[in-house]
Order: C-alpha cells, then structure tokens, then sequence
C-alpha cells in the first residue's frame, strides 16, 4: 500500500468500498485491510480529497440499508420485537466494525468539521450542516434511530406491553426481549452526551411504570374484594419481590428505585387504610404471619409503621392491665403471682416483637415504653409504688435459701429477667431501699441462696442504673468479708490470752453504719447474763483496735441457738436475741414449772413494748410457751401486763433443731410504712438539695429573701 496521496476514481472506489460495507453491516464478510486502503486513498486523493463526498454517500447508504431492514420487519406478520432486536443485534455488531474501519475519515475530516463546528459555534457564517456532522459509530446509531426504531416505536411498545400483561398474569414468557430493547435505546440515547439516558426514559422507563401503575391497580382493587385484606398482603408481597426480580432483569439500574416506588405506591400505600384497619384484629388473634406481612409492607412508606406502633403500644399497655387485674384480690399484694404475671405479658409481646417485626428498633421501643407503663400505671401500683416493692420481694424470694432454689443457670436467667422490668420501674429508689433491706437480712442471717447470684444481680443493677446505685450494696459484701477475718482475730487474741469463751460459740458481724438499711433500736437491750462475758470482751477488742470507733448493738436483728434441758427430749432452738432474753429468764426460777408475766420479761429484758408484745406471741405460736391456766389450743390475743406465761411442758418436734426466729424476721406491715415515710423523707432532702442547686446557679433571690 502506497501512503502517497492518488488521483482516485471516486465513484470506482465507492462500489468496491460499499460492497464491503454492506457486508460488515450484515456480519457476513470481513475484509478490513483493502477496505482501509479505499478508505484512504479517498481521503488523500489528489487534486482534491473525497472526504466530505464519502461521508455523505455513507450516510445514504446507512439509511437505504435500514429501510429494507425496517420493511422487512415490518412485514412480520408476529414476534416483531424478536425480528428487530435480532437486526438491531447484527446491525449494531457491524457498525463497531464500521467505525473501525472508517477510521481515518473519523480522525480527519470529522474531526476537523466538528472543531470548526465548535469554534464558530454562534457566527453568523456558521455552514448549516455543521452540527449535522457525527463520527461513524454515532452515525449508524442515528440512522438507526431515525429510520428505523422511531418509525416503530408503536408497534415495539404494544409488543414489549404486551409481553408484560402476559408474564404477570403468570404465562411463561422469556422477557429478555425486553431487556434487549432497553440495552438498545440505552445505546440509541447515548449518542446525546448531555442527556444519555433521556430516550430510554420517554421510550421505556416512563411508559413501563404507567403499564405497572394501572395493571396493579385494576388487580389489587379486585383481589381485595374477592379475598380479604390477608390474602391480599400475601399477594402484595409477592408482588413486590416479583416485580423486583423483573426489574433488574430488564431495566436499567437507574429505574429500579422509581419501578420499587411505583409498585409500593399501587400495592401498599393506596390501600394503607385498609391494612392498618386490621392491626388490631390480627394482635388480639396472634395472627404473627400476617402482622409480620403488614410490618414489611408498610415498612416501605415513610412513616408507614406509626399506627401499627400506636396500636400496639395500646394493646400491651391493655393486655398487661388487664392481666394484672384479672389476678386475685390476695395474689395481687403476693410478689411471685404479680411478677410472673407482668413477665408473662412481657415474653409474649418481645417474642411478638422479635418474630413479627424483625426486632425493629421502632418497635422495641413501642414495647419498652408499653411495658413501663404497664409496670407503673396498673391497678395494684396506683395507691403507692407497688410494683418496686413486689419486684424486691420477690428478688428475695428467688436469692433466699429453702425457697425451692433453682439451677445455678436457670437462677441467673431468673435474675436477668428481673433486671428487664426493673429497667421500666419508675420509683427505682423505692427498690433500692426495699432490695437493700432484704439483702441485709439475708447477709446477717446466712439466707443467701449464693454469694455469686448476689452479685449477678447487684452487677445487672450498676449495669441498669450505675455504680451509686449499688455502691452501698458493694459495700455490705465487704463488711461480711471484713467481719469474718475479725472475728478470727479474735478468737486468736482470746487464745493468746488465755481467755475462753466458755461454752458460747460467739459469732459477731461489724457492719458499717452509712452502708446498711439498719436502725439501732432506741430502748436498750439487758443483755442475758450468759451472753455478758462476750460481749464485754468484744467490745474491750474492738476498741482496742479502733480508738475513736463505737459499736452500736442491733440485738432485735441478732440470734442463737439454745439447748434444752427441761424436755424429754434435747432440742437446739434457733431463736432472736429477743426470744432468747425472755426463754433465758426461766433459767433463774426453780423448777420447771414457774410463771412469769409480761411485766417480769420486760423488767428482766427492757425490751420495748410493742417488741416485747410481738416476740411472746412468737413464742407462743411456737408453743414453747403457754398461757397460764389455758390449754395450747385455745385461741390467743395480745397478752396484758399481768398476764401470765409458762413453758410448754408438753411440746414434741419430730427435728431436733427447731427455728424459732423465722416469725420474727419477717416484714411486717407497720416496718414497711416506715420504709415508705423514710423514702418520702430522702425525696425531699433530695428535693431540697435540687432546689439549692438551681437558686445556686441562678442567683436571682437575695439573701435577705431567702432566709425571710
């Protein structure tokens, strides 16, 4: 091949090189080596180049080849866009080989007019062909275009519609046809470098989306009628994921989210009434499959969910109410029937949240905010803060020993879900004060089922609620431990000593008095005679070791163990100091049989009244003593002052060890009003505090005003 420019027979050259083209455009012949050559020779042929000459005899050999494509076509009598993705597919193939082959006319003439095109773009002189002037490649397209798809872009679409209506009414058609329609308008709009995707949209997109807007229409409105509102969230969702499916098979991706809107538009949002109507229905049925098809579909709408979350948190607050009420009147003060009923209703709502909705935030929420006020605004908790009180207690009862202790596992399962509804409690310093007072009893009397389930709920607690919270509770654990390292220091002082304790085995716990929910009893206890000696050594030993330090003895919380003499048999009673003091007065009448009054057992004892009334009675109800002159059987009342009172002379256990103290450890009515006024109490300390605070920072009202 010579590179010299040649006088060149246009037309000569032209029938050889239209040939060739004719054949790439069909893909049935590829020669490019000699086409290239023509191709040249045209552009650099002297005197004068053929190059604008070629351009244009090109263009109308391009639209007279796709005019006998589009009769031929045309003349389908079925399956048009098969027969024209088919010509557009080999047609699209032959125009890359032709732009290939048109090279150096692109880079020259081409090239040159569209610069001149562009740097007189807006002169008057500007030729008025210019803009007209597109690379090969661009050219075939818009031949194509021009002559071919926009002279059939009715038929084209009636077809693609109609291939929609057929597979969504469940025929099994292969819509990859219409995938190669979009591919084709996609490469079609290309050609407007502004606005690309502008023909597949007007062409494709828009008209695909009204289709699917009135099909769905027309069939939801029907479905609805003819099966219900279930049926129908069944049929939307699979509607849903169908058209998402088809979507991506055969639209472009900048589609997918307006065909996802429409379709949720038609499918959810017109009939939203409807679905939300039957909320209600479906909770009260447990109907969870179709509450959880309702939670997806309206999930799709913004703000779509918010009813449902209304409808629900109702119905919890509802349900818990009811079921709280609907316990009876005894079981409503009881911890464990009022407990495991606001735990019921909690597990069936969480489990409805976990499995309808997806443990959705939203509706955790929903039900966090239900259950609270479930826990705080029931009928047993309007009068005082009930629901604090009866979760402590019933803490106690699962921390306590001989209360039917669960597995080590089971136990801390138990815990947390105590630490869930603790969570919804308002009045969390009324549990505080509760749980500290019980945790107390069960520390100084050894009742905790076990130190580590102790400490998984006090850590559930600081996880709630902070390390405050629970920083006396923390500390009750190490006065235990600190007290059990004392008193073996000082049973080894005693030794080194030489001192003995006698037959007394003396235990002592030294408790810090800010950190225990304790009171010091304001009468003072006469410590029993056989007692006097431990004491008095203890007291010498720990203020010996602590100077400035004073031990203040909680006798009403204290116990011990006494043996009987007087019996047929030899029993160990597990009594309170204070039973013991008055069981201990009988030590020092001769005989067995001697009497002594109220009076007698409160000079004896200097116990209080009211305590010395409650610790006879407990004596009595346990039988170890007796009414003077009425029988074990009879019906008792609180004694008088000249009342007298006997051993039981009778009495017969099948143990040997026998607790005695158990009555007096209980709560009882008048201790737990105490314990409320003491909360009233620290509020408004904590109230006052809070105030000052405020006038502190603000600084509005002056001294004088203040104080006046």
């Amino acid at each position: 091949m010579s590179l010299s420019p040649q006088k060149v027979d246009f037309e000569k050259v032209w029938s050889t090189l239209s040939v060739g083209t004719g054949k790439i455009l069909t893909l049935s012949e590829l020669k490019g080596m000699p086409m290239f050559e023509d191709v040249y020779k045209l552009c650099t042929a002297q005197p004068q180049a053929h190059s604008e000459t070629l351009y244009f005899r090109l263009k109308k050999f391009l639209e007279e080849h796709v005019e006998s494509l589009r009769e031929t076509i045309l003349a389908a009598q079925s399956d048009i866009l098969s027969m024209y993705l088919s010509y557009w597919q080999t047609y699209n193939a032959g125009s890359e080989y032709c732009d290939v082959i048109y090279r150096y006319l692109n880079m020259n003439w081409i090239l040159r007019r569209q610069k001149d095109s562009q740097n007189k773009l807006g002169s008057i002189y500007q030729s008025s062909n210019a803009a007209d002037i597109h690379d090969i490649l661009s050219l075939t397209l818009i031949v194509w275009r021009d002559r071919v798809y926009l002279p059939m872009r009715d038929r084209l679409w009636r077809a693609v519609e109609d291939l929609l209506l057929r597979v969504r009414d469940g025929e099994d058609v292969q819509i990859h046809r219409i995938s190669g329609l979009t591919l084709c308008l996609l490469k079609l709009g290309a050609i407007n470098k502004n606005k690309p995707l502008e023909l597949y949209r007007e062409e494709l997109e828009t008209p695909f989306l009204n289709v699917t807007r009135e099909y769905y229409a027309r069939e939801s409105a029907s479905f609805i009628a003819a099966n219900g509102i279930s049926s129908y969230m069944k049929k939307a969702e699979g509607r849903l994921e169908e058209e998402k499916i088809r979507s991506v098979k055969i639209l472009d991706t900048s589609s997918l989210e307006k065909a996802r809107k429409e379709c949720v538009m038609v499918l959810v949002d017109k009939h939203k009434d409807l679905l939300q109507v039957e909320c209600e229905v479906y909770l009260r049925d447990n109907k969870q499959d179709d509450l959880a098809r309702m939670y997806r579909l309206l999930s799709f709408l913004e703000d779509g969910v918010q009813h449902m979350l209304f409808v629900l948190l109702n119905f919890i607050v509802n349900v818990g109410f009811d079921a709280v009420k609907g316990l009876p009147e005894k079981d409503k003060q009881e911890a464990k029937p009022y407990v495991d009923t606001l735990l019921q209703v909690y597990h069936q709502f969480s489990k409805l949240v976990r499995v309808a909705f997806d443990s959705s935030p939203a509706f955790t929420a929903c039900l966090d905010k239900a259950c609270r006020r479930m826990v705080n605004e029931n009928v047993v908790n309007k009068s005082a803060s009930k629901s604090a009180e009866l979760l402590a207690k019933y803490c106690d009862l699962l921390l306590k020993k001989g209360n039917k202790n669960l597995e080590e596992a089971a136990l801390e399962d138990q815990l947390n879900q105590i630490i869930i509804l603790f969570k919804y409690v308002d009045d969390k310093d009324v549990f505080q004060k509760f749980y500290s007072k019980m945790l107390a009893r069960r520390l100084i009397h050894e009742l905790s089922v076990s130190d580590d389930a102790e400490r998984i709920m006090i850590s559930g607690l600081k996880q709630a609620c902070g390390f405050e919270y629970t920083n006396k509770l923390q500390r009750m654990f190490t006065d235990i431990q600190i007290s059990s390292e004392m008193k073996d220091k000082f049973k080894e002082e005693l030794t080194a000593r030489g001192q003995s304790l006698g037959k007394v085995d003396f235990s002592i716990l030294v408790l810090t008095a800010g950190s225990w929910p304790l009171q010091v009893q304001s009468s003072s206890f006469n410590v029993p005679e056989e007692l006097e000696k431990c004491v008095n050594l203890f007291q010498n030993y720990y203020n010996a070791q602590h100077q400035g330090r004073k031990l203040a003895w909680l006798h009403h919380l204290s116990k011990g163990e006494l043996k009987t003499n007087y019996l047929k048999k030899s029993y160990e009673f597990q009594v309170a100091n204070y039973q013991m003091g008055v069981l201990l007065a009988y030590n020092g009448m001769e005989g067995n049989t001697g009497s002594l009054s109220v009076e007698d057992f409160r000079r004896v004892t200097n116990i209080k009244d009211s305590e010395l009334i409650r610790t006879i009675d407990s004596l009595v109800d346990s039988h170890l003593l007796v009414r003077k002159g009425i029988s074990v059987s009879s019906s008792s009342s609180d004694p008088t002052s000249s009342e007298e009172f006997i051993l039981n002379l009778q009495y017969a256990s099948k143990r040997l060890k026998v607790k005695v103290a158990g009555g007096l450890q209980k709560e009882t009515k008048s201790q737990t009003e105490e314990t409320y006024r003491g909360i009233d109490d620290d509020r408004k300390l904590y109230l006052q505090a809070a105030i000052v605070r405020i006038m502190k920072a603000r600084k509005t009202l002056t001294h004088t005003h203040l104080i006046q």
